[in-house]
């Protein structure tokens, strides 16, 4: 098999907007639908078993495409000799029905599909073949009384439909790439300051967490050759005090490094679940179930919490649940995603906010504040001895994408 071919559908695959194959889906929709309304009005003594073949082939080939663009599309965009070849066939169709037929709506589609594919390119060339093969189709047509009279219309009117329908087809293509490029400078720019929010959050911490713990280290160490000399039982307690310390510090920079190298915003969401999820159960030993619908898609800032959330989560039940298995389930419903975890440990009494800050559940608070950052919200139903489920919903558009939609 052709290798560069190979790699042009490749790359065809992955640069291609959907915007772009749901535009084709719907063009050879309605190619089906007049290729099915020619072959009901083409006249019985021109319904020979070539032209019935050659029309049932084009509507057969056109619910094929609308259903299998993702297949089909990149093979013509890296090979357009399959266009030319469509366009073939559908000018032997014209010939059969007559440029006055239905059938030429049919064939100025296929002008328009190469603009959405190809661009002014695919323009130039598809309409400078399809006029070509009409003048040729229209004499034809004349030789055989399929059109009476070469009128103004039939003439100049029908062939300047092509470059007109490649036209529409070039600048829609054009407006959907705009629309690609404005989409992934928002992408970056909510990775970005995902990022950013991130480095803040990791800064309060290590200054709160990392650098109080190292200080209380400093400050022991310093004292240590003091008890040494006056009381070496008490040396020997500080010394040990010091090394638990130490260890606390250098779990909490594991920890804090771990979440700078955290590569979730730059993952699928089901992707970044799937992998800490799994990371998560191999290091704590506990039956993990999945069940996550590849729909479920988040905003890079939303994908980054909901991954949080889900961490966060996980650590409690490690620490505190003493549970045989785990439960992730991730879906959609509505306009949100659901994150839910659901362990069978022991429970516990569920309390409200204010009443777990006070009591230094920081961690439970955390899932709040995150889930609110980003317009969602967190429950957690807990009770002894019969598990705890925590559900995150989250907004599938951020606040930022709303207003993009609605200036489009």
């Amino acid at each position: 098999m052709d290798s560069s071919g190979t790699e042009r559908r490749e790359r065809a695959r992955e640069t291609l907007p959907d915007r772009v194959g749901a535009a084709f889906q719907l063009l050879m929709q309605v190619r089906m639908l007049v290729a099915a309304i020619t072959l009901l009005l083409i006249p019985r003594d021109r319904l020979v078993p070539q032209a019935f073949v050659l029309v049932t082939c084009i509507v057969v080939l056109s619910w094929l495409a609308a259903n299998h663009w993702q297949l089909l599309v990149p093979w013509l965009v890296a090979h357009p000799i399959l266009l030319a070849l469509d366009i073939c066939v559908s000018f032997a169709v014209l010939g059969i029905g007559g440029t006055s037929g239905p059938f030429f709506l049919s064939t100025v589609i296929t002008a328009a599909v190469a603009g959405l594919l190809y661009r002014w390119p695919g323009v130039l060339g598809v309409s400078v073949i399809q006029i070509v093969l009409y003048y040729g189709t229209l004499a034809f047509s004349l030789q055989n009384e399929a059109v009476v009279l070469d009128t103004f219309q039939s003439v100049v009117g029908q062939p300047a439909f092509y470059p007109l329908a490649g036209f529409a087809g070039a600048a829609l293509r054009r407006l959907f790439d705009e629309h690609s490029r404005v989409e992934d400078a928002h992408r970056q720019a909510e990775v970005v300051a995902a990022a950013a929010e991130e480095r803040a959050r990791l800064a309060r911490e290590m200054h709160d967490s990392l650098a109080k713990t190292l200080r209380g280290i400093s400050l022991a160490a310093s004292t240590l050759p003091v008890w040494i000399r006056k009381e070496p039982s008490r040396g020997v307690a500080e010394a040990e005090r010091i090394a638990a310390a130490a260890e606390i510090a250098s779990r909490e920079a594991r920890t804090l490094l771990a979440e700078l190298r955290d590569p979730s915003v730059l993952q699928s969401l089901r992707q970044a679940v799937d992998e800490r999820a799994r990371a998560w159960a191999d290091e704590a030993g506990v039956q993990l179930t999945l069940e996550l619908d590849e729909r479920a898609e988040l905003p890079p800032l939303a994908r980054y919490e909901a991954v949080a959330i889900l961490s966060e989560t996980l650590t409690n039940v490690a620490r505190h649940a003493e549970a045989r298995s785990v439960l992730v389930r991730l879906a959609v419903e509505g306009e949100s995603v659901v994150c839910t975890v659901r362990d069978d440990g022991k429970g516990f009494e569920a309390k409200e906010l204010p009443v777990l800050a006070r009591d230094g559940h920081y961690g439970m608070v955390g899932l709040h504040e995150r889930a609110a950052r980003v317009g969602g919200t967190v429950t957690v139903l807990s009770e002894l001895g019969g598990g705890t489920t925590v559900t995150a919903r989250l907004p599938r558009t951020s606040p930022a994408d709303e207003r993009l939609a609605e200036v489009s």
